[in-house]
């Protein structure tokens, strides 16, 4: 069976090698599609040109992944070839037909969702508890003024403002972290229009080394 898939973010595990995640609009879910049951390299997305907001089809294989939730919610090992790229259409990013967009993060991620410090009123360290059974993909509906860039610590790091509360999040989206190291900070508040409600894309980063049993939020991309 062929799956569309609406490309939602693409993010950078680490350079040269990408997650992708899309919405699947015949199954009214999100994926993320695993060539062969493993991360993207940058040669087969520059090959099948996926980049947010482009459709591909794709063909799920019978790999048998071993994951933990929530990443288990999402995980889905396709064959490597061939990953098909629709023509271009309009991209509505709100609306009964778009991908679900919450109002707050704990909307998106459930009641598990947690901190581990503030940092001048915003919430750090955001993130589930390893195999907790919630989606790690999710949108936010959030104005454009509720959502700023800074350098901290030399990473990129997204200020964001749900309607709740406020959180300081790292950033994964390639494109914001390419137009960072290639172009600074100001380039990338540049990219952000005014005046208009996000889109924002957030995930949970798998747990990993000594923070296995956390899944950190990120911000995985902006779109409008």
């Amino acid at each position: 069976m062929v799956l569309r898939l609406l490309i939602t973010e693409v993010t950078e595990i680490h350079r040269g090698i990408y997650c992708v995640a899309g919405w699947d609009p015949d199954g009214s879910r999100m994926v993320r599609p695993l060539p062969d049951g493993v991360y993207w390299p940058r040669a087969l997305i520059e090959t099948t040109s996926t980049v947010p907001g482009t459709t591909v089809t794709v063909t799920p294989n019978r790999i048998r992944l071993n994951g933990d939730y929530p990443h288990r919610t999402e995980d889905l090992p396709i064959a490597l070839a061939p990953i098909g790229h629709l023509p271009a259409a309009p991209v509505h990013w709100f609306g009964t037909d778009a991908p679900p967009s919450a109002a707050t993060l704990a909307q998106a991620f459930g009641e598990s969702l947690r901190h581990t410090s503030l940092w001048r009123g915003h919430r750090r360290g955001v993130h589930v508890p390893t195999g907790t059974r919630t989606c790690s993909l999710h949108g936010l509906r959030v104005p454009s003024h509720h959502l700023s860039f800074i350098e901290e610590d030399e990473r990129l790091r997204a200020l964001l403002q749900d309607a709740e509360t406020r959180y300081n999040l790292p950033v994964s989206s390639r494109r914001l972290r390419e137009t960072w190291r290639e172009a600074g900070i100001a380039a990338v508040r540049r990219t952000l229009p005014a005046g208009t409600d996000l889109h924002v894309r957030v995930g949970l980063a798998r747990g990993f080394g000594e923070q296995r049993d956390k899944c950190y939020v990120m911000l995985n991309g902006v779109l409008w």
